[in-house]
């Protein structure tokens, strides 16, 4: 009887040692990085095999305060038929200071004031015409405290919630892929008279890569660029910061190149990604001199845990200014999601939280001179794809 049910003991743990080796096997073979993981961040090309067409889509929606850029235009424009003496200062709002002109007005230091203007806008590359320079000299403190009414409005963002949508297609062939998204942008708040949709900037994204077995393991790399085009309209730039990541895909004054390479490793149950690019922004209209060439690094990890058809995920992202991109670089984003792969139909859902980032939540951020809101302190994100 001891005998026997050693045996049964054995022959139990044999058996289970069988299966879990099969089920290993299964996951590094067949479907090694085929379903894409990683809400955010760069993962390795999947094969060619049964996966010849993909589309999707990804929604994300985050309470933020955005500046909204047509809304604000309308109360300057307002405000300044009722007050023509400012009307000819707006053009120059962007660089005052609300409590500095305030200051100098009840003071009356109207030269300290010009003078302080002059330094700001010559250190921002903007060269006065003689008729910009003469409506300068013409400022009287009434004006001053007019100015700083107008201020006040261009600088006052809107708690609004905002959302975004991200419909693609790709192509995906042995040894490379393309893949074309057009951003929508979107916004909800009472109190502002807002279209309900607006374009971001189109992208096309090429990439080649290939996998490796290593035993029971499996190894993948790729690399790739995205080229994103300025056919954002201007309002979509109040979703560049709900997303920090996503500044590229709506800023409308920029066209964006991004170069990137990434790593992935599977072995067994767990996937693992590492991806790094760099995010080069090159100003392609508007006449604002403020506006700026910008670049940064984005770089990060996910780790994903397999369990039949659900897959749990964290990642973590990272920005660093390495051309003008002070407000996006140091900041740090966790996100955590879980997806579930029915048949061709892959359904994610993901809550991204910034760890650490620049300046405060109270603060808004321009990115490269634009001016768009303040980051959100919680994103949620739906994934949805197909593969044919």
């Amino acid at each position: 009887m001891v005998i026997y049910r050693a045996l049964r003991s054995r022959t139990s743990i044999h058996v289970g040692l069988m299966v879990a080796l099969t089920m290993c096997a299964s996951l590094a073979h067949g479907g090694a990085f085929d379903e894409r993981g990683p809400f955010v961040g760069r993962s390795v090309k999947p094969s060619a095999d049964g996966q010849r067409f993909q589309a999707g889509a990804q929604f994300s929606i985050a309470p933020v305060r955005a500046i909204i850029r047509s809304q604000v235009k309308k109360q300057l424009d307002s405000y300044a038929s009722s007050n023509p003496e400012a009307k000819a200062m707006q053009d120059f709002l962007q660089y005052a200071d609300t409590d500095q002109i305030r200051a100098l007005a009840d003071s009356g230091q109207l030269d300290a004031f010009k003078a302080a203007l002059r330094e700001e806008m010559a250190a921002q590359g903007v060269k006065l015409s003689p008729a910009q320079d003469a409506t300068i000299d013409a400022v009287t403190p009434a004006q001053l405290k007019t100015v700083a009414d107008m201020v006040d409005i261009m600088n006052d963002p809107n708690d609004t919630l905002t959302f975004s949508l991200e419909p693609w297609v790709a192509l995906n062939f042995e040894h490379f892929s393309l893949r074309a998204t057009v951003p929508i942008a979107g916004f909800t708040n009472d109190q502002l008279d807002l279209p309900s949709l607006q374009l971001g900037n189109l992208s096309l994204q090429a990439v080649t890569g290939a996998r490796h077995q290593l035993g029971q393991a499996a190894f993948g790399w790729s690399i790739g660029a995205q080229v994103f085009a300025p056919t954002a309209t201007e309002d979509a730039n109040a979703l560049a910061l709900a997303n920090i990541t996503n500044a590229p895909k709506f800023l409308h004054e920029f066209v964006t190149i991004t170069p990137y390479a990434a790593l992935g490793l599977q072995l067994a149950f767990i996937e693992w990604n590492l991806y790094g690019q760099y995010v080069h922004m090159l100003k392609a209209r508007g006449d604002d001199a403020s506006v700026v060439d910008q670049s940064y690094v984005q770089a990060g990890t996910s780790l994903i845990g397999s369990l039949g058809r659900f897959r749990l995920s964290v990642e973590f992202d990272g920005l660093i200014d390495v051309q003008q991109a002070a407000t996006l670089g140091g900041t740090l984003l966790m996100t955590v999601g879980a997806r579930a792969i029915l048949g061709p139909v892959n359904l994610g859902l993901g809550f991204q939280m910034p760890l650490a980032r620049s300046g405060t939540s109270d603060a808004y951020y321009e990115v490269g001179g634009v001016a768009t809101g303040s980051p959100a302190d919680i994103n949620v994100v739906l994934d949805a794809r197909v593969r044919i």
